[in-house]
């Protein structure tokens, strides 16, 4: 059963005043297609998860310049990467239960949507994002700077992970300055048991493409292929050579 967004705001400890706002952070897209009459008075939950990746890659960007002084720029994207990454952002919200919160159609329900990973980091950057417009930057530091300082001492302590992405990110940037960007390009399967594929692009070349379960699966392993393609192709440059 969902449990009502009007107590969302004493569980995050943020206080709101727009609960509209709120109710569209936590509104799924299959329940708006599902209930388009209610959904149309409520912010777009997608624009929202869009609005709120920029604005939790802000104060990562902030918290990681601020943390690691001596930290080269290289450094700092790998870091600020393994910060925000889909698996932490799904965990401190399974922290706050937002599962419990989502407003989902009757047949999400049933496929277990609540605990899926990639909708738990949506939904955590959709609420970020009604906090931002709700209150402002500074409440949004002050939620996220306590969330996130665990996990910076972490870091701290054992590095980056050494993960395809953030590899991938690495390399990408030392040798072109040029951040990766991941596509899904193809979803297919029942809603309770997808498939995604998706591609990773440096520039307009687009270097490799992976397939899973989850998204996030699917661009590791499409940023694992990207990496096997730099390192066969070790004069490979995206701004002189021909559209692969």
């Amino acid at each position: 059963m969902t449990k009502p967004v009007v107590s969302l705001p004493d569980r995050l400890g943020v206080p709101f005043a727009d609960m509209t706002l709120l109710r569209g952070a936590v509104m799924h897209h299959s329940y708006r297609y599902e209930r388009p009459e209610e959904a149309i008075s409520h912010p777009n939950t997608q624009r929202l998860e869009f609005l709120g990746d920029v604005v939790v890659s802000m104060v990562a960007t902030q918290l990681v310049f601020d943390a690691f002084p001596d930290a080269d720029e290289g450094t700092m994207t790998r870091l600020r990467s393994a910060l925000i990454r889909t698996e932490n952002l799904a965990a401190i919200a399974t922290h706050y239960s937002l599962g419990d919160y989502v407003i989902v159609s009757k047949g999400e329900d049933h496929s277990g949507a609540r605990t899926r990973v990639s909708l738990l980091a949506d939904v955590f950057e959709s609420i970020v994002a009604a906090i931002y417009i709700d209150q402002g930057m500074q409440a949004v530091q002050a939620f996220l700077t306590p969330l996130f300082s665990a996990h910076l001492e972490q870091l701290r302590r054992e590095g980056t992970p050494n993960d395809p992405r953030s590899r991938l990110q690495e390399e990408s940037q030392r040798r072109f300055n040029i951040t990766p960007r991941y596509r899904t390009v193809a979803t297919s399967g029942p809603e309770h048991q997808r498939s995604f594929v998706v591609e990773a692009d440096i520039g307009t070349h687009t270097l490799g493409a992976g397939s899973g379960s989850s998204q996030p699966i699917a661009r590791a392993q499409a940023a694992a292929v990207a990496l096997q393609f730099l390192t066969d192709h070790p004069r490979f440059d995206p701004t002189v050579q021909p559209l692969l």
